[in-house]
């Protein structure tokens, strides 16, 4: 599973905005790589948002500008959603919220 990510490609994050999760607000990123820091004591994968990314180039051949990253432990790994898993996710909620009152 968590040899599943490509380099460059795009990966979606669903949060919640209500425990019932039925109303999903949608990140997006661009895949970066594995372990690119020293500093990582443990496996992290690096994920730059998809604006940042776009607006100036991948963290790894650019400096400067907005460089937001979202670093990523295998036990949150599994938030990081393809668009066959993100139209899961999608589907999901919305029947959670065909079965809410």
């Amino acid at each position: 599973m968590t040899e599943r990510f490509i380099v460059g490609e795009v990966y979606f994050r669903a949060k919640y905005t209500d425990r019932a999760r039925r109303f999903p607000l949608l990140e997006s990123f661009v895949f970066i790589g594995k372990n690119l820091s020293d500093e990582d004591t443990e496996d992290v994968w690096y994920f730059q948002f998809a604006d940042s990314f776009a607006k100036h180039g991948s963290i790894l051949e650019t400096s400067g500008g907005d460089r937001r990253v979202a670093c990523v432990t295998a036990n949150e790994l599994a938030d990081m959603l393809d668009d066959r898993g993100l139209l899961a996710e999608l589907s999901a909620a919305r029947r959670r919220r065909s079965n809410s009152p």
